[in-house]
């Protein structure tokens, strides 16, 4: 297990030489009456500086597990609020954004030394006032790290080796000790309860959720849904089949699909059949039209997104990975990116954008112009400014016929998960219409992102309201072709669709009246719908 190196001296890590900053429990809630923690920021820093000052002057064990026990409350509830400062948000992050992601990383990491040390003085130096507690105290330490993943899963970083391996050892350690099932009460005033099994099987279903190409919406329900179904997993010398999911205790990584034939003694494999029954189970009675939140969803929990993301976790916590229906191969190349409709419209097109209003359509707008001054200003053909597109040149790490996978080092435009962009491959004729699946920042602070390209090659069109009160302008817009598979479907800006709207579509300077029928997909910055035509 990885613990808080040992100074110089056999004292305990927590037998103080002055007078401890917290004697007791009292103390700590003392400290909180006065601590200046409305603010998050200002929270997480107090939080952390006080955690810190009782690793160099503590009191003894016994009181320093009170103390723990007593800031755990408040330091869940301020690393929540300046959390929101980060998640979710676009790549690469502002300033402010990772210096808040830094300081939650270093609230949770001081907690999580504490417990630890507290661990360690209970089972290698058997610490009096701590005995009998070393169920409480892995738990704890554990939670430490999950919430620490859970971090970087909220603003999409990656997960460094040292973690995993805390992770791992914290488990075995528990597990050796007879421990691991053990329940404790997972807060002063909760009535749950949690074991150190079920807090590390939350760990791994989360990440075997894809938490990267998770909104912040989904990766809170992944999270709570983890947590609730953690104890219907159990963690066996071999799996249920020939493979499966396995994690190896003595590592520094991730849950792997893995033959059976590998299987070691300190190898573990996921038995998800409990899990399985389960979620199959919601999402039948969610098909017939129950109420997620009768089915113990959450209230926040609506349909159909609840029972798509049931589906989801269905397939990639039980199912094997998938296998790829086209091969993806490694790519030494570059590839162009550019994002926004405006952009991209140019670069499908190969022209500028023109809004062709005819003479006599006047946009709300002229129609102010004419009453006041008698004459309507002249509008531009193209967008202002718009002389062309900006696009970026992003390293090519693999490709396949509808996927890139693709990086870039250093700084350039902030990308959104579910973004719509446009990419040109090395010697491709054109630029092909896709979607951020997910995006990355390494350790080395690369960013790395997945896109899929949308179905059939793009063309670029305009399209505006059929009939307003009075005649507007056309945008940029996409038609997407259909297949024997596929049927066509329109790309709009978000906002655009809704159920029966007629638009003018113009496609080769023709116009076509057509009415939208449904939406297909819900992108950050799009929408892709299908549509009839109409009259």
């Amino acid at each position: 297990m990885v613990l808080p190196k040992r100074s110089g001296t056999k004292t305990s890590s927590f037998l103080p030489t002055q007078q401890p900053v917290l004697g007791d429990s009292k103390a700590a809630e003392a400290w909180l009456a006065r601590a200046p923690l409305a603010d998050p920021r200002q929270a997480c820093h107090e939080l952390t500086l006080l955690l810190e000052s009782l690793e160099d002057l503590a009191p003894g064990d016994r009181h320093m597990l009170e103390i723990l026990e007593r800031l755990r409350e408040p330091v869940v509830v301020a690393q929540a609020e300046h959390s929101k400062k980060f998640s979710g948000r676009p790549l690469p992050l502002k300033d402010f954004e990772a210096a808040a992601f830094d300081q939650v990383y270093d609230l949770w990491s001081t907690l999580g030394r504490a417990y630890r040390r507290l661990l360690r003085n209970a089972l290698e130096d058997r610490s009096a006032e701590v005995a009998g507690q070393e169920a409480l105290l892995a738990q704890r330490a554990l939670d430490c790290v999950a919430e620490l993943m859970l971090v970087h899963y909220r603003c999409r970083r990656e997960i460094d080796a040292d973690v995993w391996r805390n992770l791992h050892q914290l488990y075995r350690t528990a597990e050796s000790g007879g421990y691991v099932l053990r329940t404790v009460a997972a807060g002063r005033k909760a009535k749950a309860v949690s074991s150190c099994a079920e807090v590390y099987i939350r760990a791994l279903l989360l990440h075997l959720a894809h938490p990267y190409g998770l909104g912040t919406r989904e990766l809170a329900w992944t999270r709570r849904w983890a947590t609730m179904w953690a104890y219907k997993v159990d963690l066996a010398l071999a799996p249920e089949k020939d493979q499966g999911y396995a994690i190896d205790l003595t590592g520094d990584a991730s849950p792997a699909w893995v033959e059976a034939a590998s299987a070691s003694p300190e190898i573990r494999f996921l038995d998800l059949r409990n899990l399985r029954r389960s979620i199959k189970s919601r999402i039948k009675k969610l098909d017939e039209g129950q109420d997620p939140q009768t089915l113990g969803l959450g209230k926040d929990a609506v349909q159909p997104d609840a029972g798509r993301l049931l589906v989801s976790l269905l397939r990639t916590w039980i199912d094997a990975p998938a296998s790829r229906q086209f091969t993806r191969r490694l790519v030494l190349g570059r590839t162009e990116l550019t994002t926004g409709f405006e952009s991209i419209h140019v670069a499908l097109s190969g022209k500028l954008f023109k809004s062709a209003s005819r003479h006599w359509d006047y946009s709300r707008r002229d129609a102010e112009q004419i009453h006041i001054y008698g004459t309507a200003a002249a509008v531009p053909d193209s967008v202002p400014g718009q002389a062309g597109f900006v696009s970026e040149t992003w390293e090519t790490l693999d490709e396949s016929a509808n996927g890139f996978r693709l990086r870039r080092k250093g700084a350039g435009e902030r990308l959104y998960q579910a973004q719509l962009v446009a990419l040109k491959p090395q010697g491709a004729r054109s630029f092909i219409l896709c979607e951020v699946r997910w995006l990355i920042v390494g350790i080395d602070r690369a960013l790395t992102v997945g896109a899929q390209a949308l179905p059939g090659l793009a063309t670029a069109i305009a399209v505006r309201n059929a009939s307003p009160p009075v005649p507007e302008p056309y945008v940029q817009a996409f038609l997407l072709p259909g297949s024997a598979s596929t049927p066509g479907a329109l790309v709009v800006p978000s906002g655009w669709y809704q159920r029966g709207r007629e638009l003018e579509m113009r496609v080769d300077e023709q116009p076509h009246r057509i009415r939208l029928t449904g939406l297909v997909q819900h992108g950050y910055d799009y929408d892709r719908v299908s549509f009839s035509t109409s009259g």
